[in-house]
């Protein structure tokens, strides 16, 4: 049975101007070896990360960015 950790969360807009909150969590599959690092939003579509400062939601397709916050990280 896996466990899952939530390691951070990304304020992110969609090129139709929806907000998401993306989920980065930690999969710790026990005995299994290496932690693997997944994507969701907080309803919980999965996404891939495209790079730095973009998302892919697989439910509709939808290519979003990052907003960062000036001063912060993500």
């Amino acid at each position: 049975m896996a466990r899952y950790k939530d390691k951070r969360r990304f304020r992110c807009e969609g090129e139709a101007g929806r907000s998401y909150v993306i989920v980065e969590q930690i999969k710790v599959a026990r005995g299994l070896g290496l932690p693997r690092t997944d994507y969701m939003t907080e309803d919980g579509e999965i996404a891939n990360r495209l790079d730095d400062d973009h998302f892919l939601i697989l439910l509709n397709k939808e290519i979003v960015s990052v907003l960062k916050r000036p001063g912060k990280g993500h």
